[in-house]
């Protein structure tokens, strides 16, 4: 029986973006009543280890998966892997790709921001110094701790932005690729945080019967900072699509007050769970 349990398969830890180490993040769910948990960082499972321990000392059940960056129609779309096999070597080899694409974009960035009069060659250090993926957030901390913006969305307005001196496009592969990796590593290829991206009806439905045609079988119907009505519309898509839905707060970082471990909604009726044969 799975009706009342408090599940979150959405969050990232600082091997990625987020602000808490796997153990930490484990930590402050089950404080917050979780008792599922997906560690899901961008393009990388490093944390799953350290994660999946902690859960099972503190009786937390994690979720191994993973956040996978893709493009439809030249718009980035984030697929999430849920009871992904972190062995996989089709994954494996898919997230070293990955983490390639992210380091040749991080320093084409970094040139960019040195064509600017900015020291870019510093910065790319900075956030390669760290462990864990280095993202477009890591280099925007770097230059608001070092003067060069007053927050890091004045970074991405002045800088990384559209248009912006230093933006350079992602080129991440197609979400057919994508679905294709985390079907192949035994995983649940769920559509991430769907009302977040600025479409048309009419693409919208195109890109879930594409997402649903390549294998893809779920989408985040409640995600952190969705409104009543957001869970509503991506109910309506899920329905329309044929996938189930799932839940998860998108937790980065305890300073963030939108997306909080332990407080999302439930599934709206006539939603299928995409852990209904997951968990017993």
């Amino acid at each position: 029986m799975t009706e009342g349990l408090n599940i979150d398969l959405h969050t990232h830890s600082c091997c990625s973006d987020g602000a808490l180490p796997p153990a930490a993040l484990v930590e402050r769910a089950a404080a917050a009543g979780v008792q599922v948990l997906a560690l899901t960082d961008h393009d990388t499972t490093a944390g799953l280890e350290a994660a999946t321990r902690r859960g099972t000392e503190l009786g937390v059940l994690l979720v191994p998966g993973v956040e996978i960056s893709s493009a439809w129609r030249a718009q980035s779309i984030h697929v999430l892997g849920l009871w992904i096999d972190p062995a996989s070597a089709t994954l494996r080899k898919a997230l070293d790709a990955q983490s390639a694409r992210r380091e040749q974009r991080m320093r084409n960035i970094c040139q960019h921001l040195t064509r600017a009069g900015l020291p870019g060659t510093e910065l790319l250090r900075a956030v390669q110094a760290r462990a864990g993926i280095a993202t477009r957030a890591h280099l925007a901390a770097a230059m608001v701790e070092r003067g060069l913006a007053r927050s890091t969305d004045d970074v991405f307005r002045k800088y990384l932005g559209r248009g912006r001196a230093a933006q350079i496009a992602a080129h991440w592969p197609g979400i057919a690729d994508v679905v294709g990796w985390i079907v192949a590593a035994g995983g649940v290829a769920t559509l991430a945080h769907p009302a977040r991206y600025k479409l048309s009806a009419g693409s919208r439905r195109q890109l879930l019967a594409d997402f649903a045609a390549s294998g893809g079988a779920a989408l985040e119907v409640v995600s952190g900072g969705h409104a009543a009505h957001h869970i509503e519309a991506c109910a309506r898509w899920a329905l329309y699509a044929g996938l189930a839905g799932s839940v998860g707060s998108d937790f980065h970082d305890p300073q963030l007050s939108w997306n909080p471990l332990g407080r999302l909604a439930k599934l709206p009726d006539g939603v299928t769970s995409v852990w209904r044969d997951r968990l017993v």
